[in-house]
């Protein structure tokens, strides 16, 4: 395996990481993505033979790099308006605080 595909594996770690063992929901929207960054490296990493990069995989992680400030700016705003429901951005004081 080249050096590439070890740091986007890297990268989707990290993101795993953010999302499972951060209780702050910023830290956790930045885990996804970083996880999201991570999975455009791999496609557009695999898609190359060494030197150039194929045209589809230049695609496919584009829309993966869309996709994923989509999903960033959604949860962002998800995150702001949580944090103006709940005054917190910690996890575990909107579980218990339900209603």
């Amino acid at each position: 395996m080249s050096s590439l595909a070890f740091f986007s594996i890297a990268l989707i770690v990290v993101g795993l990481y953010g999302v499972l063992a951060k209780v702050n929901l910023l830290k956790v929207v930045l885990g996804v993505v970083i996880m999201c960054l991570g999975v455009a490296v791999l496609v557009v990493g695999g898609g190359s033979d060494g030197e150039t990069v194929s045209d589809i995989s230049q695609t496919v992680g584009l829309v993966a790099v869309v996709g994923g400030a989509s999903v960033a700016s959604l949860l962002t705003v998800t995150a702001v308006r949580l944090y103006e429901k709940y005054g917190s951005l910690d996890i575990r004081e909107m579980r218990r605080l339900k209603g």
